[in-house]
């Protein structure tokens, strides 16, 4: 992906997660299908990663998060709005059956993409649920 691509990604992201919370408003709504939209989020952000780790290693972003009081300030933010977010999620994972631990272990290792996918995947479970109620 050309350096350039990279100054739009922010963009991006914020721009994908107003659709997300659109497509979570709007739920009742769109019943089964809601799960599609943090599912292609976490498809998208796992292919731009994909890219990055190729480029950058694995660990590149320590350094980043590293370099001065905002980055360490971004990688405090980064840590406690995930943990925010999977203890908001965990009972709801429970409730429909899934296995956390190993849901725990990817959005350790992957952030924001494994959280993406755990939502999606609870999501479907919900509505599966509601369609056999």
């Amino acid at each position: 992906m050309p350096q350039p691509v990279y100054a739009f990604l922010p963009l991006g992201a914020a721009l994908g997660l107003v659709v997300a919370l659109v497509v979570l408003a709007m739920r009742p709504r769109l019943g089964r299908r809601a799960w599609l939209a943090p599912a292609a989020l976490s498809v998208a952000f796992l292919t731009l990663s994909v890219d990055v780790v190729i480029k950058a290693g694995p660990l590149g972003f320590v350094p980043e998060h590293l370099h001065g009081p905002w980055g360490a300030q971004i990688l405090c933010d980064l840590i406690l709005s995930a943990g925010t977010a999977l203890a908001l999620l965990l009972p709801r994972a429970r409730a429909v059956g899934m296995t956390t631990i190993p849901w725990m272990a990817l959005i350790a290792a992957t952030g924001s993409i494994g959280l993406l996918a755990m939502t999606a995947r609870c999501l479907f479970l919900e509505s599966r649920a509601a369609e056999t109620a």
